[in-house]
């Protein structure tokens, strides 16, 4: 364990918000819990509204309630230093802490964490506030967001990296940073919101990715990268090496040091040198050789992170390399792993082309190979299925290229969704997750699910003019808030009793706040590149990582 106290002028601005709305007592509400026979619980709570209800009241409304929540009871009101950082759990029936959680599907994405306070895993949140302060002309939400980045980016190792990641969290009871697994930083998912970030604190943001060349990148010539921070060669996965791409893109939209470009196209240059030459699919990890599965094949991390990472970087930084090798990766993709007798993809592919069949491995590392086709709502959040990540790169991509295919694999994707929606559960039961597809995936999925889809039928609402995908939104999105918004919280999924950041109620968050502007003046969304928030002129984006 790490101890950090944090500087007395760093909490002073810390605590800058009004301290009785953060720190005010919980209140109770009540609960109905329905107990299958013969297993643990499963956790099922009555919001009281049914889908027809939902519209009753603006999407605005619901994100407000849950922000307002989560500002008066969600903080660090804990230890000898109270701050507003946002806790990663909260039982939606008493607004505290979860004792002992164990018993609840976020417990598939927690890594055995569910007690500390971690900042990479709230950037999508955290930017809501932002994003909502714009939509309805209330500061208190960004002044809320702007105290939170404060508190984040006094939070630094030696190394000054950001003390966030899996590895990493801030003990709040103790007002300690705390590690776990050799305390690795890491950065994947989410992604960073560095413009925020910026905004509050340029000198230290700037540091910590420089820093990330420093630490992460191995080779400095190849651009050979680990995803843990100790300036080793390690495995290099697409996930964390498009993270680091966009962390590089963002710092030289900022500087215009030459460097700082030349980082970026390094790194990527590494993946691009290690696609096959004849499909050109990217396998899941380079730079320790192909002995496992993730070095032969290539996955779906690879169409929904990675090459996210890469558009956005042309985005910022003008430079076409990144979208044209996004293009080729999304292209060989497109052109192997669907199967047109289904309607379906391929989770695992051959570099050569081939699908690798099912079924999955039930032991060894090889379980967490997407074998067959792939679980458009398994649980797993960061690992080598990455379905609806992936639906919306292609949308991305087409809306950042004008690349048919691109927007046709996006439709594909679409369809089978239609199919094979959350109700149905995994379409998939693995020994890796066997007992989740049994237990809670007959439920629904988790927030975020629920969240990127519903952006992405937006997205190609606002694509294709098709008023069948703003028809599908809007379904997703009624199903989501009657299913896990609970007396003024969202939870991360709907057989659990909790909120929680790693569900990614985030996602779902900026979902309803895409959709609720959308739908203000849905025919001015049409052909447009982002959606607009209020009368100044302020836009939210169709993305949702």
């Amino acid at each position: 364990m790490i101890r950090h106290a944090l500087a007395v002028a760093s909490i002073a601005v810390c605590l800058s918000l009004d301290a009785a709305s953060l720190f005010a007592e919980p209140i109770a509400s009540a609960t109905t819990i329905k107990r299958p026979r013969g297993e643990r619980p499963s956790i099922v709570l009555d919001s009281g509204i049914a889908p027809a209800d939902v519209e009753r009241r603006p999407y605005r409304d619901y994100v407000a309630s849950c922000l307002d929540s989560l500002m008066e009871y969600g903080t660090d009101q804990y230890g000898g230093v109270r701050q507003p950082m946002l806790v990663p759990m909260l039982d939606v029936r008493d607004k505290r802490r979860p004792e002992s959680p164990r018993e609840s599907p976020t417990r598939w994405r927690s890594f055995g964490r569910f007690d500390g306070c971690e900042p990479l895993s709230d950037q999508p949140l955290v930017e809501v506030f932002h994003l909502l302060s714009q939509r309805t002309g209330e500061r208190k939400y960004a002044r809320f967001a702007d105290s939170y980045l404060r508190c984040l980016t006094n939070l630094t190792c030696d190394k000054n990296l950001f003390w966030w990641g899996t590895h990493r969290c801030y003990d709040p009871e103790k007002d300690a940073m705390i590690s776990t697994k050799d305390n690795h930083h890491e950065i994947n998912l989410p992604s960073v919101r560095w413009e925020h970030l910026w905004r509050v604190n340029p000198e230290a943001t700037r540091a910590a990715i420089e820093a990330i060349w420093q630490w992460h990148v191995f080779d400095k010539d190849t651009g050979e990268h680990n995803r843990h921070a100790n300036a080793k060669r390690g495995r290099a996965f697409p996930i964390s090496g498009g993270a680091f791409v966009h962390a590089f893109a963002f710092l030289y939209s900022k500087t215009k040091e030459p460097e700082h470009l030349d980082w970026a196209r390094r790194v990527a240059d590494h993946h691009w040198q290690h696609r096959d030459s004849t499909t050109g699919l990217l396998p899941g990890q380079t730079g320790s050789g192909r002995d496992r599965f993730d070095g032969r094949h290539s996955d779906t991390s690879v169409t929904g992170i990675y090459c996210y990472y890469l558009l956005k970087s042309h985005e910022l930084t003008g430079n076409t390399t990144f979208r044209d090798q996004a293009l080729a990766y999304l292209t060989a993709y497109a052109r192997h792993g669907y199967d047109p007798k289904s309607g379906k993809f391929f989770g695992s592919l051959r570099l050569d082309g081939t699908p690798e069949p099912g079924p999955r491995a039930r032991n060894g590392y090889e379980r967490s190979e997407a074998r067959g086709f792939i679980d458009l709502w398994e649980p797993i959040q960061l690992a080598y299925e990455y379905p609806i990540y992936t639906a919306q790169a292609y949308a991305y991509a087409y809306q950042a290229t004008g690349d048919r295919l691109m927007l046709e694999t996006a439709k594909r994707w679409a369809e089978w969704i239609r199919r094979d929606p959350p109700s149905k559960g995994c379409l998939i039961a693995p020994a890796q997750y066997a007992d989740y597809a049994r237990r809670y995936g007959r439920h629904g999925t988790y927030a975020d699910k629920y969240g990127r889809t519903v952006s992405l039928f937006v997205h190609l609402y606002a694509l294709t003019g098709q008023r069948a995908y703003l028809d599908d939104a809007q379904e997703m999105a009624r199903e989501a808030v009657s299913k896990l918004y609970y007396e003024g919280l969202f939870r991360g999924h709907p057989a659990s009793a909790h909120y929680s950041t790693l569900d990614g109620v985030g996602f779902l968050l900026r979902a309803l706040v895409q959709l609720d502007a959308a739908l203000e003046d849905p025919e001015s969304v049409v052909g447009a590149k982002s959606i607009r928030l209020n009368e100044r002129g302020d836009q939210i984006g169709f993305d949702n990582w």
